[in-house]
């Protein structure tokens, strides 16, 4: 690792098993929804999204990445979304199913729904595989949720900080040095 002033708790908050339990659950629920796009909210959810979609394991169900970010390499969001791939995608007619890894102020999710539904899709739904609702600055709430958590900075499973941590298989918090 490089020279982070933050190291790993002593325990990871969410261990692997308990992911995939939440996964196996969480996909039987989005199964009954009949999605024809899951938009995969990049960097942090490419696994969650890549783990879920195999769960969902329908054929015609299409896989789309998009570009979100407000943290940068920080622990504390900017407050400004950046959104960059929606508009080479076609899903006017489309039920979408918007993959996250965190929903946390909600500043980042609320701006995705909204310049989503300029492209018209049928419907939108969200699910994110954590929330930190403590940390919520807009009336914004996921359809679908894995894991409620405390206000910790966490990472690992997709999530990073500096771009680090992403492969972990749990889910970590990150404490000062």
């Amino acid at each position: 690792m490089s020279n982070t002033p933050y190291k790993l708790s002593n325990a990871p908050l969410i261990a692997e098993q308990q992911i995939k339990n939440r996964l196996e659950s969480l996909a039987q629920e989005l199964k009954a929804c009949d999605f024809d796009v899951i938009l995969s909210a990049l960097t942090g959810s490419y696994m969650f999204a890549a783990d879920i979609s195999r769960k969902i394991a329908k054929p015609a169900l299409k896989i789309y990445f998009i570009k979100a970010s407000s943290y940068g390499d920080s622990t504390q969001s900017s407050g400004k979304v950046q959104i960059s791939g929606l508009e080479k995608l076609d899903i006017k007619g489309k039920r979408i199913l918007l993959v996250d890894d965190i929903l946390d102020t909600g500043n980042t999710m609320f701006a995705l729904v909204q310049a989503i539904a300029e492209y018209g899709p049928t419907s939108i739904k969200t699910c994110v595989l954590l929330n930190k609702e403590s940390r919520r600055t807009v009336d914004f709430h996921a359809d679908f949720v894995g894991f409620e958590i405390e206000d910790k900075f966490v990472v690992g499973y997709g999530l990073d900080y500096a771009d680090e941590y992403r492969t972990l298989p749990e889910i970590w918090t990150l404490e000062k040095l």
